[in-house]
């Protein structure tokens, strides 16, 4: 059985101040008279302003600013609160990075089903990384109850989008049987994908490749590598 590893968690983190300043308008340019220290205090009065507000960028940007004490003192609490407010109102990058937090027990208390939470949220919205993950915790069951359904349907979205791993983990599914009938064409199908491109799952994908290809019917194996075509077909750049 496979699940979700390491691997985007820790890529996540790289978009998330990406996305939230996106989120945010820039500043009108600072009067120059004044001292660094009372551009700072500008600068969070102005955001505390707009995160009150609901502008859900502000809100996320000011939780960081509590999280590495950058014009407001240190507080995890007041952090993950603003957080909170911006990933309730749907901020990709709120989410995103309370459900990292709250999984790795970063500032809050370790918690695997908010965690999933707050995957479950980002992959609705259709971010890949987070759709992996959230396969991953229905197929090992952890923060949530364990269910190869739901865990075939995460992965089948991210697979459908290109993402290595997933198509890596719906080959391992349908192969075994799990939360989807046994299918070998299925299996060859995600396993041949997931080894086009260089990848912590390349070599696992083709040598489970080479064994379903070797249980095959010739006829079951042609229809394989037809739906293979026919997918990359549809798939050109």
């Amino acid at each position: 059985m496979t699940g979700y590893h390491a691997g985007p968690i820790a890529r996540l983190l790289s978009v998330f101040m990406i996305l939230g300043v996106a989120s945010c308008a820039s500043q009108d340019p600072t009067d120059q008279t004044l001292t660094p220290e009372e551009i700072v205090d500008q600068e969070i009065i102005e955001l505390r302003t707009r995160a009150e507000q609901g502008d859900t960028g502000a809100q996320y940007l000011l939780g960081w600013r509590f999280i590495n004490a950058r014009g407001v003192e240190k507080d995890d609490i007041e952090a993950v609160r603003w957080w909170t407010q911006a990933a309730d109102q749907g901020n990709l990058s709120a989410q995103l990075t309370l459900a990292v937090r709250y999984d790795n027990g970063e500032g809050v208390a370790q918690d695997q089903a908010e965690a999933v939470k707050w995957y479950l949220q980002a992959a609705e919205q259709g971010y890949v990384a987070a759709q992996v993950i959230t396969g991953g915790r229905y197929a090992n069951g952890r923060g949530v109850e364990r269910d190869d359904v739901m865990a075939v349907e995460w992965y089948r979205k991210a697979a459908e989008q290109g993402n290595i791993r997933a198509q890596y983990s719906l080959g391992v599914m349908y192969e075994a049987g799990q939360g989807v009938s046994q299918d070998s064409v299925q299996a060859y199908l995600w396993y041949d994908l997931a080894a086009s491109l260089p990848s912590v799952e390349q070599e696992l994908s083709i040598k489970n490749r080479d064994i379903v290809a070797s249980q095959m019917t010739p006829e079951d194996l042609a229809e394989a590598q037809r739906l293979i075509r026919e997918w990359r077909g549809g798939n050109k750049r």
